[in-house]
């Protein structure tokens, strides 16, 4: 496991149990995560996929990687988008779709029903650990914090692994 890898998944753990302000989609961190993107972070909107982005760009500071001509980090605020983004990366990424049990930690997961996480194990079984924003303790997309989830691996639509 890269450097990089392991960085995501120490700084998605620490981000579990940060939650929204009564509900709203904001909140002091949460209104962080939303800033990694293209988005006004101070408006109500969901961001699952924000938190991802601002996980990465996160583990590129703290890991000295800087943008490329093939590689840019993610600033978009979609989950399906997500794949969009990894699709126009150079070698840095690898995109999956329907990955089956093909999930390591470190993996960022785009659900069917428009979400997304970042495992922290790998799959066992027919199940994968995830850290995801904007989620509850019942799963839901719409949630209001950082929780670490177990997933079906039949809930997954793509995977992305990072080759840095």
């Amino acid at each position: 496991m890269s450097t990089f890898t392991k960085k995501l998944i120490e700084l998605a753990l620490k981000e579990v149990g940060t939650t929204e302000v009564h509900g709203t989609n904001c909140g002091p961190r949460v209104d962080e995560y939303k800033a990694a993107t293209n988005l006004p972070p101070h408006e109500p909107w969901p961001w699952c996929a924000a938190f991802q982005c601002f996980i990465i760009r996160e583990a590129m500071t703290a890991c000295g990687i800087a943008e490329s001509a093939t590689f840019k980090r993610p600033k978009t605020a979609g989950a399906f988008d997500f794949e969009n983004w990894s699709l126009r990366q150079g070698n840095e990424t690898q995109t999956k779709r329907d990955p089956g049990d093909d999930i390591r930690a470190g993996d960022i997961v785009i659900f069917k029903f428009s979400h997304i996480g970042i495992a922290v194990e790998d799959a066992s079984g027919s199940t994968v650990d995830c850290v995801e924003g904007n989620t509850d303790t019942s799963g839901s997309r719409e949630g209001g914090g950082v929780f670490r989830k177990t997933r079906k691996l039949s809930q997954i639509k793509t995977r992305i692994r990072f080759t840095i």
